[in-house]
């Protein structure tokens, strides 16, 4: 009798285990496989992300920082940013920032779209302020759906003798 007990508490046991083998088994192989939207630019991705166009290539994101003195001495912020926004909307956002005030700080920046090929301004603006060392700047736009976007802003600090010009570059969205 007692030998009955210890079987149907294996036999009720059993299927617990079971399953407990199986997922411990199966963890593994979901954990290490790809995701689905990968950055490659073959047909089927661009299919199944919705893309219209092949991924742009991956750039340095080589920023540049010019002045006419030796050494940049205004600009030590320049940022841009483009995030999504309510369904096809992208909002860009800039931000430059100087060590003191300035007579000019100005941002000029575009949303560019990804032909396939090359880079194309698609929307363009500026702002401008006088006598200030902190400007920020940014638009909503409208875009269409299946294009890669990305922002490129010029940042640009005048103290009525040097000035300093910095570009940056965004990370490209597909929308």
């Amino acid at each position: 009798m007692k030998t009955d007990r210890v079987r149907s508490k294996e036999r009720n046991r059993s299927p617990i285990l079971k399953i407990a083998i199986v997922l411990a088994l199966l963890t593994p192989a979901v954990l290490v496989l790809p995701e689905v939207h990968s950055a490659t630019a073959s047909p089927v991705n661009n299919e199944m992300s919705g893309a219209k166009t092949a991924p742009p290539p991956l750039d340095s994101q080589d920023h540049s920082i010019q002045s006419r003195a030796a050494n940049p001495v205004h600009i030590y912020q320049a940022e841009s940013t483009l995030t999504r926004g309510e369904g096809l909307q992208a909002i860009i956002k800039t931000t430059t920032m100087t060590y003191k005030n300035m007579k000019t700080l100005s941002a000029q920046y575009r949303l560019e779209r990804w032909t396939g090929t090359a880079w194309v301004t698609y929307k363009a603006s500026s702002s401008s302020q006088t006598q200030t060392s902190v400007l920020y700047a940014g638009s909503d736009w409208d875009v269409l759906a299946g294009y890669y976007y990305r922002v490129v802003s010029t940042h640009t600090a005048y103290d009525g003798k040097v000035t300093d010009q910095v570009t940056r570059t965004s990370n490209s969205i597909l929308f």
